[in-house]
């Protein structure tokens, strides 16, 4: 489909936002000394429980991101055959929203992801899911235009 560089532009962005919330976790093992294997800091047995905190807030966005991955994709192959622009703009406020739920994360104050987390859940998936579900529907010779037939 016409647009559809776009949809493959901000899939490798996604791969490279991955890719610096790794980078971004693992200097926070360098800075805090939390060492391999451990996946996160143990914040009642740390000497600094607030860089303990600030450890696991910076993991936990990495790991949040990571497990809203299938879903991402998912839709973003899903909506793409149909609705390519509206799947690529969609993707990369996803991608944007992940980069500022991460930075607010990473603070150590976990009310400060909730911006980057509406970002990339209301304004990203909500209208990926949309375009998927239209797209399947149609796949399966289903009128999806509800809305038309009560605009009539």
């Amino acid at each position: 489909p016409s647009n559809y560089g776009l949809v493959g532009i901000v899939l490798l962005f996604n791969i490279y936002v991955l890719m610096y919330l790794g980078f971004q976790v693992g200097k926070a093992r360098d800075k805090y000394g939390v060492k391999y294997p451990q996946m996160y800091a143990d914040v009642n047995h740390s000497k600094n429980k607030k860089n303990a905190n600030i450890f696991n807030c910076t993991q936990r966005a990495h790991q949040n991101t990571l497990e809203q991955q299938p879903a991402f994709l998912t839709v973003m192959a899903l909506s793409s055959q149909k609705y390519p622009l509206v799947t690529g703009v969609a993707g990369l406020v996803f991608c944007i929203g992940r980069l500022i739920y991460a930075a607010g994360y990473s603070t150590g104050d976990a009310n400060k992801r909730v911006p980057g987390a509406l970002m990339a859940g209301l304004l990203a998936m909500m209208p990926l899911m949309g375009c998927s579900s239209l797209f399947a529907l149609e796949q399966l010779g289903i009128d999806a235009n509800i809305v038309g037939k009560f605009m009539k």
